[in-house]
């Protein structure tokens, strides 16, 4: 490995090492005539420079009226990497603190409105397993045509749909599903005390979404492994529920 693909290993960019390389070899020069050696245009040369000069690795000097510069002791290089590693130690605290609360906060979205709801809808119909708790009556009912749409979206995309629903649903929305969907779908009813609520849980991957399809329509999708994994088990329990009590 050749000296400047070492230095490249420390960050230096091109422009840098080509710079510091020449100064090493010519001492104390003038910048015109280090663009002039290194081709780099004169413009550039300037803005690599300070940045040399910021990182401690060449020094800036009078020469009459004119700036010039020269290499500082190569040493520099690992004072340089030594400063570094010290800043890093003094911030892995706060960064790491900051990197826990990104990590296990959860991502909201929010959706107005029965159209942008729809986009919900097609986006989970992505995933390999959609678990479905609400009611297929009341969005059969409020726009046919999404809701078939919805359906073949599904079947496209090989998703296996397992749905808990309300009672009136299933003789509106289900039927009409698992005839489309045939192997892809599959329903437990509620109790009939729980009335036809308008209002539909989806839970897919690492996302939920909570949407109400009565007015005001709205939809949240929650982004995040752990509450999706609690709504996965919460929803595994009624499923269960319901075929014990068959």
């Amino acid at each position: 490995m050749t000296i400047a693909q070492q230095l490249k290993e420390l960050s230096l960019t091109k422009s840098e090492i080509k710079i510091y390389l020449y100064l090493l070899e010519q001492g104390m020069t003038s910048p015109p005539k280090i663009a002039k050696g290194t081709g780099i245009a004169r413009t550039n040369c300037y803005n690599v420079l300070t940045s040399l000069k910021d990182q401690g690795l060449i020094l800036e000097q009078k020469q009459g009226e004119r700036k010039a510069y020269l290499a500082s002791d190569p040493e520099s290089l690992l004072r340089n990497v030594q400063k570094k590693e010290e800043i890093i130690t003094q911030l892995l605290p706060d960064l790491r603190a900051l990197h826990a609360t990104q990590k296990n906060k959860p991502k909201i979205q929010f959706y107005d409105g029965f159209e942008q709801v729809k986009e919900i809808y097609f986006r989970a119909a992505k995933t390999e397993k959609l678990l479905a708790l609400g009611s297929t009556k009341t969005i059969a009912e409020k726009d046919p045509k999404f809701f078939l749409e919805f359906e073949n979206k599904l079947k496209e995309n090989g998703t296996f749909l397992q749905d808990l629903i309300t009672d009136a649903s299933e003789k509106v929305g289900a039927r009409e599903t698992r005839e489309i969907m045939k192997g892809l779908y599959d329903f437990q009813t509620l109790p009939k005390k729980y009335s036809d609520f308008p209002t539909d849980i989806l839970i897919w991957d690492n996302y939920i979404a909570l949407i109400t399809l009565d007015d005001p329509i709205f939809g949240t999708v929650i982004t995040n492994p752990l509450l999706a994994k609690t709504f996965r088990y919460i929803f595994e329990m009624i499923w269960d529920g319901q075929m014990n009590a068959r």
